[in-house]
């Protein structure tokens, strides 16, 4: 579905990935782990055609992205770290901008369902402004899938939210899942990652260190060098892995 052949990004002299190549089946759920300022964000933008490589290639479906930006973006539900909602409207009103901006529609049995499992039918009078923060995160997912996108790109969808609210979207995100939905998620929660993705991609300096399954983190571990990779093994142990 999405191929990554030789992908190098720079922000201004600082050269952000470094040769990444991976290909993206359908399906897929995949967590993204690494230390901060190792290009994880920068992958997911880069997945989701809001950047572009400045080398090497991006293809959807065998064709590049350039080629297929119109129909790729119908396809992809995209929701970053920033919660990017309306403060005074409220989650009713909310979801209804965000459904009529779409170009591609959802049905109403998929935003229903979507709603009452994310629990947002609790809150749908509410101003956004009255919310926690574990609230703006869901009404947040919840207006970057109104489309029912094929592949979904979550950057710490999960940051800010209590266990109650995590169940809730960790809910939501495998029946998506079980549906056939390709996941990419960035977290920095271990549990969230194990509970839903059966694939992990390790950035580290820009680089994509480990690719592979889960129960594989630990030996890749074990190869880590105390000397240069101190951070990434860090991380790793605070995880029990």
């Amino acid at each position: 579905m999405l191929t990554f052949n030789q992908v190098d990004k720079y922000a201004k002299h600082h050269h952000i990935l470094k040769g990444i190549s991976l290909e993206i089946a359908s399906g897929e759920a995949i967590g993204i782990v690494g230390p901060n300022g190792a290009g994880k964000s920068t992958f997911l933008k880069l997945a989701a055609s809001v950047l572009f490589p400045d080398h090497g290639q991006i293809h959807f479906q065998g064709e590049p992205y350039i080629k297929s930006l119109k129909t790729l973006r119908q396809h992809i539900g995209y929701i970053p770290q920033n919660i990017a909602l309306f403060e005074e409207l409220s989650v009713k009103d909310q979801l209804t901008f965000w459904k009529k901006a779409a170009k591609k529609k959802g049905s109403r049995v998929f935003i229903d369902e979507m709603i009452h499992v994310l629990g947002l039918d609790q809150v749908m009078s509410k101003k956004v402004r009255e919310l926690s923060g574990g609230w703006k995160r869901k009404v947040n997912v919840a207006t970057g899938l109104l489309h029912d996108p094929d592949i979904i790109l979550l950057d710490e969808p999960t940051a800010g939210m209590d266990l109650a609210a995590k169940h809730d979207l960790l809910k939501w995100l495998n029946q998506l899942h079980q549906h056939g939905k390709t996941i990419l998620i960035i977290s920095h929660d271990w549990n969230v990652i194990n509970r839903l993705c059966n694939r992990i991609l390790i950035f580290q300096d820009g680089q994509l260190r480990f690719d592979g399954r889960t129960e594989d983190v630990q030996a890749f571990n074990s190869t880590l060098r105390e000397e240069t990779d101190q951070e990434l093994k860090k991380i790793l142990a605070e995880q029990n892995l």
